[in-house]
């Protein structure tokens, strides 16, 4: 499926409320459930909405994952030491799909999801410009979904890095 840039749906906050609560109906406690990503952000994209799930540790991860897998979510293919990431479709996800992130809370990874959220929300002016950025990947990735993950995993990089500071 090829990358599709699409104008903000105002829809995506109260989906990501509605699977918010039905995760919370299946997950055990402590467990941080965070809107994060464009459609957080309130910016355009691809309008997938992604949850970021906090766990108290590592050993959290596979448990929870598990859980989700059980109750419809698939494995992803961006999952790393210390994060797992799952679909909610076995397939390519487009609009309206959910992407599921479980970190540790205490961990850079968790941290680095709500301060990149927090600052693009401050920064207005650099949201628009992530915008703007995402169609230019697009294009010059000929639409092609890992050459536009690619193109924007540096420009994102560069963004937290700001965001840092």
């Amino acid at each position: 499926m090829p990358v599709s840039i699409k104008r903000y749906s105002s829809n995506l906050v109260e989906r990501f409320l509605r699977e918010k609560n039905r995760l919370l109906t299946l997950l055990p406690q402590p467990v941080r459930i965070e809107h994060v990503g464009s459609s957080a952000v309130g910016i355009g994209g691809k309008n997938i909405i992604d949850i970021l799930i906090g766990v108290p540790e590592r050993k959290d991860m596979k448990k929870i994952s598990m859980i989700l897998i059980n109750n419809g979510y698939y494995e992803g293919n961006d999952s790393h030491n210390d994060r797992v990431f799952l679909t909610s479709k076995q397939g390519e996800t487009g609009e309206g799909d959910y992407h599921i992130h479980i970190c540790p809370v205490n961990e850079e990874s968790f941290k680095d999801f709500i301060l990149l959220r927090e600052y693009l929300i401050n920064n207005p002016t650099k949201a628009n410009e992530y915008l703007k950025k995402k169609h230019e990947f697009a294009v010059k990735a000929g639409f092609d979904r890992k050459k536009y993950k690619a193109l924007k995993s540096i420009y994102v990089s560069d963004l937290l890095s700001k965001a840092k500071k």
